[in-house]
């Protein structure tokens, strides 16, 4: 079977998250995708990170179809995430099976500053998302060949028309008391306004004023 793995905080799990794994699905000729929250992501600051717990079960309402599966085999490990661990847990499950991890253009060119980016490369075959620009193509290339040494056969590099979205947009709209369901969806919508996530101490007070000022 052909497996993508794809990594992320998802804090929150939004609609460009969805749009990019699906098509990447058939970009790539994936049969089944991995969705795999970090704990705490080795790049990034930690700050308004929501719970593992919450993570994983929002990721199970934005991944729901039968070729998803949410793993929580990160925020089960806990401490930094690094992509090699996890392969390497996965390489020990799915003997028989081929690894794709997905990400962006912009992961792609500080690929090389991965922990142990080499052994990554030969565990998996990286599918990279890019907006459908030549000279972004000719960038991504020019680095593969260059700094990480892959043939174009060693490398999916898949023009994905991007959904204008993030996951720091939705929280900032969150903090503000906005609807986010046309991002994230009605059911991840209600439940982060159900559980108080990513809500701040005034919050209550900025609905009210809302309600009050045009």
């Amino acid at each position: 079977m052909r497996i993508g793995i794809f990594g992320g905080t998802f804090n929150p799990p939004h609609k460009g998250h969805k749009k990019l794994a699906l098509e990447m699905k058939n970009k790539a000729d994936l049969d089944s995708i991995l969705i795999i929250p970090t704990f705490t992501p080795p790049h990034k600051e930690g700050k308004d990170l929501a719970s593992g717990e919450h993570r994983i079960r929002m990721c199970e309402m934005m991944f729901a179809e039968e070729f998803f599966t949410v793993s929580d085999m990160e925020i089960n490990r806990q401490g930094k995430s690094f992509t090699y661990d996890t392969l390497l847990e996965l390489k020990r499950k799915f003997l028989d099976d081929e690894l794709f991890l997905i990400i962006g253009s912009d992961m792609l060119l500080s690929f090389h500053t991965w922990f142990r980016y080499e052994d990554i490369l030969s565990m998996v075959t990286l599918c990279v998302a890019t907006r459908e620009d030549k000279v972004a193509y000719d960038e991504l290339i020019t680095y593969s060949e260059k700094v990480l040494r892959l043939t174009e056969s060693e490398i999916i590099i898949a023009d994905i028309e991007p959904y204008e979205c993030s996951s720091t947009d939705v929280r900032n709209q969150l903090s503000l008391g906005s609807d986010v369901s046309i991002m994230t969806g009605r059911e991840i919508f209600d439940y982060v306004r159900l559980n108080l996530i990513y809500e701040s101490p005034f919050m209550e007070y900025k609905r009210l004023l809302r309600e009050k000022l045009d």
